[in-house]
């Protein structure tokens, strides 16, 4: 199977979700529903590589404050 990433205009969205899940099972699956393409992790190779990418950041002294991070998962949690 091959695997797409859409952009599809708000107004438009549940007629076209609609449309998807009236396809058969077996010939597609919705795997991203909600969720921005680089929330989903499809491999363990791919939590490693973001695992040594975080750790590398916090070594560097990028990282956010827990007041920093309290902010953005409120914003996060709110468009959800």
């Amino acid at each position: 199977m091959q695997t797409i990433t859409l952009k599809v205009e708000d107004g438009f969205y549940d007629a076209f979700m609609q449309l998807l899940q009236n396809i058969s099972k077996d010939k597609i699956e919705i795997i991203e529903e909600g969720y921005p393409s680089d929330m989903i992790v499809s491999s363990v190779e791919e939590v490693r590589r973001r695992v040594y990418e975080a750790e590398a950041r916090i070594e560097n002294g990028e990282f956010l404050t827990e007041e920093e991070y309290r902010k953005e998962m409120d914003a996060f949690l709110k468009t959800l």
